[in-house]
C-alpha cells in the first residue's frame, strides 16, 4: 500500500484543504511486514499532517482475505468478524499516529442490529460492541454507512452515539436509493429533495439529540490547544511551498 503517486499532505493542504483522509484496508491478522509497512505509512501521514497544521482522519475498513466465502474486492459486511474491527481500532488508537478523528465502520453487519429503542438482550448484546469503541479510543469518531440502508444506518447511529460516538461521514446510505432511478435524471433529482433530504434532517436531529459534541471527547478534556499560537506563528510554515510530504 502507498500513497496515490503524485499526492502527500503538503499538496492536500495547498489545495486548501482542511483535512486529509487516508482510508486503510487493514486485517490486524495479516502477516507481520504488512502490518508493519501499513502502521509505519499511518505513522508517517500523521506527522505530515502534524508539520503541516492539517487534522487527519483516518478510515478503517476490514477486509476478507483472497479465497475466503463471499470474498469481493468491493467493501462488504459478509463474513465481518467484530473482534477484528475493534483490534484494528486498538492498533492506532496510540497518539503517536497522530490520528484526530477516526472514521469506523459498525463492529457488527449493519442488517443484524435489533431496533435499539427495544429493551432486550440482543439490544444490550449489540450496544456492548459499540461501547468498546469508546473504550478503545478518547478521540472523536464518527461512523460510515458502508452502503447500509436508510433503516440500518440510522440503528448503527444510535448505538454508536450512545457509545460516545460525536457524528457520521456517509454517502450511500443518503442517496443510494436516489440513484435507483438511473438513468432518469429528473427522477433522482426528485428521489434527493424528497427521500434523502427527509432522511438527513432525521438522523441530523439523531445526531442533535444524543451524539456527544466533539469536543467532549476524553482527548478534549482540558480543552483544545492551539500550539506555537501567537503573531510569529507565519514563520513556522516557511517550507509550506515545499514539494515534500
Amino acid at each position: 500500500m502507498r500513497l496515490p503517486e503524485g499526492w502527500d499532505v503538503g499538496k492536500v493542504k495547498r489545495m486548501g484543504a482542511d483535512g486529509v483522509k487516508l482510508l486503510l484496508w487493514y486485517r490486524p491478522d495479516c502477516c507481520s511486514d504488512v502490518v508493519a509497512h501499513q502502521q509505519a505509512l499511518v505513522r508517517s501521514v500523521g506527522e505530515a499532517c502534524a508539520r503541516y497544521d492539517i487534522a487527519f482522519l483516518l478510515e478503517l475498513l476490514v477486509y476478507p482475505f483472497q479465497g475466503a466465502a463471499n470474498h469481493t474486492t468491493d467493501y462488504t459486511e459478509n463474513e465481518k468478524y467484530p473482534e477484528l474491527v475493534l483490534q484494528s481500532l486498538r492498533d492506532f488508537a496510540d497518539p503517536s499516529y497522530g490520528v484526530d478523528i477516526y472514521k469506523l465502520e459498525s463492529p457488527v453487519p449493519a442488517d443484524s442490529l435489533p431496533n435499539p429503542d427495544e429493551d432486550s438482550d440482543e439490544v444490550r448484546k449489540a450496544q456492548e460492541w459499540f461501547n468498546k469503541i469508546g473504550d478503545i479510543i478518547d478521540r472523536p469518531w464518527v461512523m460510515l454507512s458502508a452502503g447500509a440502508g436508510m433503516e440500518q444506518f440510522r440503528r448503527v447511529l444510535a448505538f454508536a452515539y450512545r457509545a460516545g460516538a460525536n457524528g457520521y461521514l456517509a454517502g450511500r446510505a443518503i442517496w443510494w436509493q436516489a440513484f435507483g432511478a438511473y438513468p432518469d435524471l429528473a427522477a433522482i433529482e426528485a428521489g434527493l429533495r424528497k427521500e434523502s433530504t427527509r432522511y438527513m434532517d432525521e438522523i441530523n436531529r439523531l445526531t442533535d439529540e444524543i451524539a456527544r459534541p466533539w469536543g467532549q471527547a476524553p482527548a478534549m478534556s482540558k480543552g483544545v490547544q492551539l500550539e506555537n499560537a501567537g503573531h510569529t506563528f507565519p514563520s513556522l510554515y516557511e517550507s509550506f511551498s515545499s514539494q515534500a510530504a
